[in-house]
């Protein structure tokens, strides 16, 4: 729930925004929606960390489309 701005307000109900700030947040919460797609990397337990960063970096060719 939003409190509602002044109603005197030269807009009111609607908050200033940093437009490249949300499109960028929006991208970021996008990809890591489709990296969590890939539920071995979600529960992945490997002993090794390039293990991890192998899968890591498949899943994100295949979110771009650049691998089948």
């Amino acid at each position: 729930m939003v409190i509602p701005r002044c109603k005197r307000a030269l807009y009111p109900g609607i908050q200033p925004k940093d437009k490249e700030k949300y499109k960028t947040r929006n991208a970021i919460e996008r990809f890591f929606g489709k990296i969590k797609e890939h539920k071995r990397l979600a529960l992945c337990f490997d002993k090794l960390d390039i293990t991890f960063f192998l899968y890591f970096a498949i899943a994100c060719l295949k979110v771009f489309k650049l691998l089948c």
